[in-house]
């Protein structure tokens, strides 16, 4: 799927998962809970390198020893998102949030997961199970993600809550601008979405996804002067970001 960055297939030969399955119950069958916190702690840096195969090799070594655990599970989930094997991430998010009910990055994640195979009804419950935690260290990821599926599902309103209450959470998520922007505009809010961009522009100057947001939305209400300035602004002091070709590009239309 587009929405993941890499996308490989899990293929084990039958001899080795057998070979491999032997060797598991002898070895971390006999691991104390420190050892098992290294070794996930290992294979938490090989999801983080991306290094998804590895990951899962070092993950099943201590299946035996932490098959009770939600970090185990969760890391399972990680690594088949990695692999886009949607279905085995799901069951990992899912055993995670079970073992743990008050694991809200399980739920986000889950509900990410659920999201991507068009679940929508179970993403919604997941996500809305994640904001409710309090213990939620980012509880504006789990709002976000909730607010950009309900206005993909023309709820504009309610997407405008869930933007609302990411930026309450973290007034410095500038992803939530965006959503907030983008639901008024499906309420035909004109003048707000412009302000809450402004906002957005506020919380982070340097935030060239909003600069590109605002200007193209100056283009859409008809302060071209204004969306040109923030183009030129882009185009010139970073010209180096995702943003500075589609600038350079609005700059020649408007000529």
């Amino acid at each position: 799927m587009k929405k993941f960055a890499l996308l490989c297939l899990l293929c084990l030969a039958l001899a080795g998962c057998g070979a491999k399955a032997g060797s598991r119950g002898m070895s971390s069958g006999s691991m104390t809970d420190k050892e098992v916190d290294l070794r996930l702690n290992l294979v938490e840096s090989h999801i983080s390198g991306r290094q998804y195969q590895i990951a899962l090799q070092e993950l099943i070594k201590v299946e035996s020893a932490a098959d009770h655990l939600s970090r185990y599970h969760f890391d399972a989930g990680l690594i088949y998102l990695g692999l886009d094997e949607l279905e085995k991430s799901q069951e990992g998010f899912a055993k995670a949030a079970e073992i743990d009910e008050d694991f809200a990055e399980a739920w986000n994640n889950l509900g990410k997961v659920l999201e991507a195979q068009g679940k929508d009804a179970e993403a919604e419950a997941a996500y809305r199970k994640a904001f409710g935690i309090l213990t939620y260290v980012t509880p504006e990821f789990a709002a976000y993600n909730l607010g950009s599926l309900l206005l993909r599902k023309g709820r504009a309103k309610e997407a405008e809550d869930f933007g609302r209450k990411a930026l309450a959470r973290n007034w410095r998520f500038i992803p939530a601008y965006k959503l907030l922007s983008d639901a008024f505009i499906a309420q035909n809010r004109m003048d707000d979405a412009e302000s809450v961009l402004k906002s957005g522009l506020e919380a982070d100057m340097n935030s060239t996804s909003t600069m590109l947001a605002l200007a193209e939305h100056q283009v859409r209400i008809g302060k071209t002067m204004e969306a040109k300035e923030l183009f030129e602004r882009i185009a010139s002091k970073y010209p180096k970001s995702g943003e500075a070709k589609a600038a350079r590009d609005y700059l020649d239309l408007l000529q």
